[in-house]
């Protein structure tokens, strides 16, 4: 009896890790969904646009990672954008992607501790980054309210964080917060 309790304990500890970690044993997989992002969008037009919006996109996201990281966005599409940030180790190859899907807080914070290498604290440096520690490891250092890591984005978050991450990587610097909680 009490080899089978340790032996289920030791396999639910093993799956919250996973999910808490984001491992996972499949290959990346990317869903287009057909929806089409303005292709001549500027960088003030697409902040005016997902600024307005409740939840953003994974395809805005990535749009935006982008525009942050090369002030433009070359990739004609989801599949392509997502391949790109593949390359740059920006996004984890374990994860599923869809265009309409609202990317998560989670998601997103390992976006913008990959794309900004912050210097990350001991549980990061000891296992890597995962959306969970990237995510408490940018809200320790106010770049993102807290909140659930499983939580949809809002447009005004995303925008507030990417600015908050192209100061960083201007000035190595997180700007000073008003109004955020501790």
């Amino acid at each position: 009896m009490r080899s089978a309790l340790r032996t289920v304990t030791a396999l639910g500890a093993a799956a919250a890790f996973c999910v808490l970690t984001g491992c996972g044993g499949g290959e990346m997989r990317v869903v287009e969904t057909g929806a089409k992002l303005p292709a001549d969008e500027d960088s003030a037009a697409f902040i005016d646009r997902v600024s307005s919006q409740p939840n953003v996109t994974e395809d805005d996201a990535a749009r935006g990672l982008l525009l942050l990281l090369d002030g433009k966005d070359a990739a004609p599409t989801f599949q392509k954008r997502v391949e790109t940030l593949l390359a740059r180790e920006i996004v984890d190859p374990k994860w599923d992607f869809s265009a309409a899907r609202p990317i998560t807080r989670g998601k997103f914070a390992y976006m913008i501790y990959q794309a900004t290498k912050i210097p990350g604290g001991v549980i990061l440096m000891l296992t890597g980054p995962s959306r969970r520690y990237c995510l408490r490891e940018l809200q320790y250092r106010k770049m993102m309210v807290e909140g659930s890591m499983f939580s949809p984005v809002t447009g005004l978050e995303y925008v507030s964080v990417l600015t908050r991450a192209d100061e960083y990587r201007r000035t190595g610097k997180v700007p000073p917060t008003t109004g955020m909680t501790e």
